[in-house]
């Protein structure tokens, strides 16, 4: 009899042995990315599930500061679909007298579109835009990739319907409606910062009608969006540094909170069989 439990026990903690040893590999992320708001300033910490799992009661879960123009810190995902976010909101569905046994109730705030492609860790921003005025957001996948913005490099992007003239330092760039060009650190060698001007061409003059610095290294990229806010120029700057994958949200974590969560039930299992 003690065989017996012992062989179901060990059959028990097989998939836990398992588990562990995959988390201890480290798994690849297939996907890494920051989330920022656009659209009007808000500032709100969301969580989301690391493998994708946010329905499971036992997944683990992480937390994203994510405001207005600024990219959070970064994020790795392991699942292979569409992320979801989701928001904490007070249940004030309650007498007076019970103030104090208030308790926070997950809801959901805005999902982003996403494919794992095998091989490959996706980069992108999550970016979540208002659909309403009351607090409804949709969420959108902005390609950010190494390959097309290294390291060094900034992509500049206009939201206008009219040809915009660029100057930084000595160089002087055109940038046609709806479309985008990078500039380079390696283009400005020998400064720190340079001061980008953006003008635009009004009854013939070309009128200077925004600005903005970016450092001049190899350990900072961004991209920045030249929007038009009522009828001046808005420059959203959306900038990341170097800094190691080991130190990204939801980095290394494991699917489930603890292997004890899963080893009580297999126990249970195994006795209630004997």
């Amino acid at each position: 009899m003690k065989n017996i439990i012992l062989v179901l026990v060990v059959c028990g903690l097989t998939p836990l042995f398992l588990w562990a040893q995959e988390i201890d590999e480290k798994p690849v992320p297939t996907a890494l990315f920051s989330a920022v708001f656009w659209g009007k300033p808000a500032t709100q910490t969301i969580s989301y599930a690391p493998w994708g799992n946010m329905a499971d009661l036992n997944s683990t879960k992480s937390l994203v500061q994510v405001a207005y123009g600024s990219l959070s810190r970064k994020c790795s995902y392991y699942g292979d679909g569409n992320i979801q976010f989701y928001q904490r909101k007070k249940n004030n569905a309650f007498k007076q007298s019970d103030k104090d046994n208030q308790i926070d109730k997950v809801s959901f705030f805005a999902e982003v579109p996403f494919s794992a492609k095998p091989d490959k860790t996706k980069e992108f921003i999550a970016l979540f835009s208002p659909t309403d005025n009351k607090g409804n957001y949709k969420g959108y996948l902005v390609p950010f990739e190494q390959e097309d913005i290294p390291w060094g490099s900034y992509q500049i992007f206009s939201q206008f319907n009219e040809t915009l003239y660029i100057a930084a330092a000595s160089k002087k760039l055109t940038l046609e409606p709806g479309k985008s060009l990078i500039v380079k650190s390696k283009e400005f060698q020998g400064q720190n910062r340079v001061k980008m001007l953006i003008y635009r061409n009004i009854n013939g003059k070309y009128v200077e009608s925004g600005a903005q610095n970016f450092s001049v290294n190899d350990r900072q990229r961004g991209i920045f969006f030249i929007t038009k806010m009522r009828t001046r120029v808005e420059i959203v700057p959306l900038v990341e540094s170097k800094r190691p994958v080991e130190q990204t949200i939801g980095y290394g974590v494991g699917p489930f909170l603890t292997p004890v969560e899963l080893l009580e039930p297999a126990l249970k299992n195994s006795s209630e069989g004997i």
